[in-house]
């Protein structure tokens, strides 16, 4: 039994329709080259069966024929333990630009050392107390009010401070709320695509250009939360935030849950569904937030608190141990609690005359209590306990612990953006298009489909010559 003369017919059809592949597939790179999250595509072309099958009723020839080729796949290039380095990578990343985003709020917010800050408050503070002592008698009302005056600049610049601080913290907790709600509209969203690519898959296929969406969703997935992902069998992935499942295939996914917390100024805590366990967040961007909210700025508070109380303590230890201009008891000189109450006394606002400057009652002149006020500066003992700081000096140790605190979270972001600047190029260098490379290749397939043309010619006119040209000769 002889082949077909329509054999080679169907060979060239099949090496036209394999190279028209390849061209299409290397238009779509082309058209993609500058699209975000997309994966250069690489057509597979292989040969197709040979003819004839082994069989004991096989044709006699001297070997098997070729039948051609055909696109036998259509693959991304992707490389799955890169993509799982750089989500590792990118959410560290993003944990420590969220924290140094905080810190960078706060020495903002203190003004430290170039504008008006605390400790240039604190210099004029004691500088009219200074010239109180100078001349603490009754006709000196003019240098009294400078020093309700200039202690009132000095607790309403600790008031903006504290209350500052609890913005920031306000605005981190509002950001975790609305991190949140993306993370788990982004699991809706993989759960969707999911359920698309089995669907596609399903046919022998593969759902390269959903699977990039999908992927682009992990990226964005795993600078929120720390998150690793299994593919399954048919196509589909499970999402995962350490042992709990996020995103469980084309079946369900379980929402985080942003819960106010009473105990923490009603700020969220993140479960794992609706009264379910603590969320497992990794290193990444809402766990920043969250050591941001919850460590970093209550630390600055806390500091700030105590600077307050000991001022307000030691102060008015001293004032009320003193006596007035009319010889009555010093009243507290300050009221409040910590940073975000302390003020100075209404009445001493009222009427400067009130300052207790004098240990002496019926002695205007006398200013031991206005010295032993500027002697705080020096040292807070007594009245406070020994080795108590004064207040400009933990003022100034609170600024250093932030610089120091910054510089490191600073330096930490900084040694992870140029990691996944790393990484990414690696991604790139795998999986972007290469407009030089795609025009190549496009040259390649355009040339073989050329030749798979002129075979077919080839067998047109040998047809044409076998069906047109010959017949039954001396007729």
């Amino acid at each position: 039994m002889s082949i077909s003369p329509f054999f080679g017919l169907d060979m060239a059809l099949r090496a036209l329709h394999a190279q028209q592949t390849g061209i299409d597939v290397t238009s779509h790179n082309v058209a993609n080259a500058n699209t975000e999250g997309y994966s250069r595509q690489n057509v597979t072309i292989v040969t197709t069966e040979p003819f004839a099958s082994p069989g004991m009723n096989r044709p006699a020839s001297a070997g098997q024929i070729g039948t051609g080729s055909i696109a036998g796949d259509i693959q991304r290039a992707r490389d799955i333990f890169l993509d799982t380095q750089w989500r590792i990578e990118a959410g560290t990343a993003s944990n420590a630009a969220n924290r140094n985003d905080a810190l960078e709020q706060v020495e903002v917010i203190l003004d430290e050392p170039q504008g008006v800050g605390l400790s240039s408050l604190f210099n004029e503070y004691y500088r009219v107390w200074n010239e109180l002592s100078n001349d603490p008698s009754a006709h000196a009302l003019p240098v009294r009010t400078t020093v309700v005056q200039q202690s009132l600049s000095l607790t309403t610049a600790i008031n903006r401070i504290a209350r500052q601080f609890g913005d920031i913290r306000t605005g981190l907790d509002a950001e975790v709320v609305t991190d949140v709600g993306e993370l788990n509209a982004l699991s809706t969203e993989i759960l969707q695509l999911n359920e698309t690519i089995v669907q596609i898959e399903l046919t022998g296929q593969r759902a390269n250009d959903l699977r990039d969406r999908r992927d682009a969703t992990l990226d964005r997935m795993s600078q929120l939360v720390q998150v690793t992902s299994t593919e399954n069998a048919d196509g589909s992935i499970n999402v995962l935030m350490g042992a709990q499942v996020l995103v469980n295939g084309t079946t369900s996914t379980t929402d985080l849950v942003a819960v106010p917390n009473a105990g923490n100024n009603g700020f969220a805590d993140i479960t794992f569904g609706s009264g379910g366990p603590a969320a497992t967040l990794g290193s990444s961007g809402i766990a920043g937030r969250l050591t941001a909210r919850d460590t970093l700025v209550p630390k600055y508070q806390a500091s700030l608190n105590t600077i307050a109380l000991n001022l307000i303590t030691a102060t008015n230890t001293l004032h009320a141990a003193g006596f007035d201009v009319n010889g009555n008891p010093g009243q507290p000189f300050f009221t409040g609690t910590d940073a975000a109450t302390i003020s100075v006394n209404t009445a001493i606002q009222a009427d400067p005359a009130l300052i207790a400057a004098s240990d002496t009652a019926g002695s205007s002149g006398n200013n031991e209590v206005a010295l032993d006020i500027i002697r705080l500066r020096t040292s807070m003992s007594p009245p406070l306990p020994v080795g108590t700081p004064t207040s400009e000096t933990a003022y100034n140790s609170m600024v250093a612990a932030l610089g120091s605190d910054t510089r490191t979270t600073r330096n930490e972001a900084s040694t992870q953006d140029a990691l996944v600047e790393l990484l990414t190029r690696r991604r790139q260098s795998l999986s972007g298009v290469s407009l030089d490379e795609e025009a190549t290749n496009l040259l390649r397939y355009q040339r073989a489909y050329e030749a798979a043309a002129r075979v077919l010619s080839t067998y047109d006119e040998i047809l044409d010559k076998l069906i047109n040209g010959t017949g039954v000769v001396g007729r």
